[in-house]
């Protein structure tokens, strides 16, 4: 910022201070919340500018890197069908299965 600006600033500021002197206690109210909404939204601009911009950057940096991966289309076949494959019936016979001794998988202690 110039200086020339920094003292056109300082001037508006002492013309309103002078303004606020004459003013009744209501008008002196009014300035002074004019004033604070002025510095509150100066702040933030100024917050802005000196945030660093991390947030944005990390999404820019990957964002060009993303792979856009196509789906893989599975073509399927029906397979041929088998004397296995069909579903049982009430009037198929079903085999029992040997029956399987319960310690035929434990080994003898060594």
């Amino acid at each position: 910022m110039k200086e020339s600006e920094l003292k056109d600033i300082q001037q508006a500021l002492n013309f309103i201070r002078s303004q606020a002197e004459e003013a009744d206690s209501e008008a002196k109210v009014e300035i002074l919340a004019l004033l604070n909404g002025t510095s509150q939204s100066v702040i933030q601009m100024a917050k802005k500018l000196v945030e660093p911009e991390t947030k944005t950057k990390v999404v820019t940096q990957y964002k060009d890197k993303l792979i856009k991966q196509k789906p893989k289309v599975v073509k399927q076949g029906t397979p041929p069908e088998t004397s296995t494959d069909l579903p049982a019936t009430p009037f198929q016979a079903i085999k029992p299965q040997a029956p399987i001794s319960p310690l035929a998988n434990q080994q003898p202690p060594q």
